[in-house]
């Protein structure tokens, strides 16, 4: 989520609301404190998403597509990672004894949510597939990313997101789509096996889990990646937004005492941008935006606002860009009106407002009549490229990063991505910073901050006394 996504989405989200959108206000935006973070890697100058949060949420930079190891563990090369492990601020939390829990529209063990609790050299390692991770990488003493988030001790108290069929066999179908099967080839069930808690997968048992209980609960409510929220919206699926669990999430949390970290991602405004889709980018964006003003809100109405740090930070950028020269309120999604043409001074084709640097939308060849005839509001249409390519790429530009709370005004001027961790550790006395000057000695739960809610643009959101994190 970079600086022209929110832009964008600022204004999508204010001519939805019936405004021109150029002088709207996202609920990050009102933040009172903002930075930029720095994105790269120790070997990449563009980073992804799991050497990003690793440096998020580990305070620790290391090598592109490693998840929770640090510099010495090679892509994909299991050996080079034994010993390399580093611990996260959902560890730190919970080693005091925070509730931790993690949201995601993502699947549970893609790159951003995985960072939090799983230890990889590769990303693609979600589930003992065969084709990603195999039978070598386990006598080698490899763990897949599902089977270490289910034998983890303890629990983590609260996970919701997708991507059940790595937790099945290829032998079992799933529950609410019965031609699809588990991708596991290791014969193994592991939340029947493992799972020391409640397991769900739909919206009507989401809500009807008792909040306030100390049972572990697991929420996986698809077999990959959840529904984009324009799809989730169009159908009668039982399936919760994000905001829907982000409240939920908060509102169990506050039955505790003793404050709690949160990670809250919208992760799927990353997918499409990557399909250079910029209806539905802009739509998960603004659901995004509503998550983090539903945590906001959840917590003043407990009265929890003053006790709670929230961060909403992005993990990288896209190639994804706004502009040309058209009127106030243009649809953010077209080209201008057309009673003041915004043509191309080349071609005398009109010009898009959005456009990306590259992608698989590439067109060497424009066409006036034919670009008007397309349906910009449409969830199929994607927007130019100027470089062909399978698939966007990440940008890499620095991020923001809003920051609302105690200490909140650690988050400004500009950072290097892996001191966002001990930022948030050292606001809440967690980790290494449990005993510095200011931290109550006898015990940590009294420290100005209570909760933690972190939200990336994926959106991680930690509520210990308080974070919120996006993407």
């Amino acid at each position: 989520m970079g600086i022209a996504t929110v832009t964008a989405g600022r204004i999508r989200k204010g001519q939805i609301n019936g405004q021109l959108g150029e002088d709207y206000l996202t609920e990050m935006e009102q933040f009172p404190h903002l930075g930029m973070v720095k994105t790269y890697n120790i070997d990449s100058q563009t980073s992804d998403s799991a050497a990003a949060a690793t440096a998020c949420l580990c305070g620790v930079k290391t090598q592109i597509g490693t998840i929770g190891v640090d510099g010495r563990a090679i892509r994909n090369d299991c050996p080079s990672s034994i010993g390399t492990n580093i611990s996260s601020i959902l560890d730190w939390a919970q080693t005091l004894g925070k509730k931790v829990g993690i949201i995601t529209t993502t699947r549970i063990t893609h790159a951003t949510p995985a960072a939090a609790y799983a230890h990889v050299p590769e990303r693609d390692w979600e589930g003992f597939d065969g084709q990603h991770f195999n039978v070598n990488h386990s006598a080698q003493g490899c763990r897949d990313i599902a089977h270490q988030l289910i034998a983890r001790s303890p629990p983590i108290d609260l996970l919701l997101g997708g991507g059940r069929r790595f937790f099945y066999p290829t032998t079992t179908f799933d529950v609410e789509y019965p031609s699809i099967r588990g991708s596991r080839i290791d014969n193994r069930s592991l939340i029947d096996e493992l799972w020391k808690g409640k397991y769900i997968w739909n919206m009507t048992q989401l809500n009807k889990f008792p909040l306030g209980s100390s049972q572990p609960l697991l929420g996986l409510f698809e077999p990959d990646h959840m529904r984009y929220e324009f799809d989730r919206n169009q159908s009668n699926d039982d399936e919760p937004s994000l905001s829907r669990m982000t409240k939920f999430a908060i509102e169990h949390f506050l039955n505790f005492d003793q404050g709690f970290f949160l990670l809250i991602e919208g992760g799927r405004i990353d997918h499409a941008h990557h399909d250079t889709i910029p209806r539905i980018a802009l739509d998960e964006f603004v659901e995004f935006d509503n998550a983090v003003g539903q945590a906001k809100r959840t917590l003043q109405a407990n009265g929890a606002l003053d006790d709670s740090l929230i961060i909403v930070i992005a993990d990288h950028s896209h190639v994804f860009t706004i502009g040309s020269y058209t009127s106030r309120g243009s649809n953010i999604l077209g080209f201008g009106p057309l009673e003041q043409p915004n043509l191309s001074d080349i071609d005398n084709a009109p010009v898009n407002i959005i456009a990306y640097g590259n992608g698989p939308n590439f067109n060497s060849s424009r066409n006036a009549t034919y670009l008007y005839s397309l349906n910009v509001n449409s969830t199929d249409y994607r927007a130019p490229a100027a470089q062909p390519m399978s698939s966007e790429t990440h940008a890499a530009e620095d991020v923001p990063v809003y920051a609302y709370g105690p200490w909140s005004h650690l988050f400004i001027g500009t950072l290097e991505q892996h001191t966002i961790a001990h930022k948030m550790a050292y606001a809440a006395c967690w980790g290494i910073y449990n005993t510095r000057e200011g931290c109550p000695k006898a015990s940590a739960s009294q420290c100005s901050i209570s909760n933690l809610i972190l939200v990336f643009l994926f959106l991680i959101s930690l509520h210990n006394d308080l974070f919120l994190y996006d993407e």
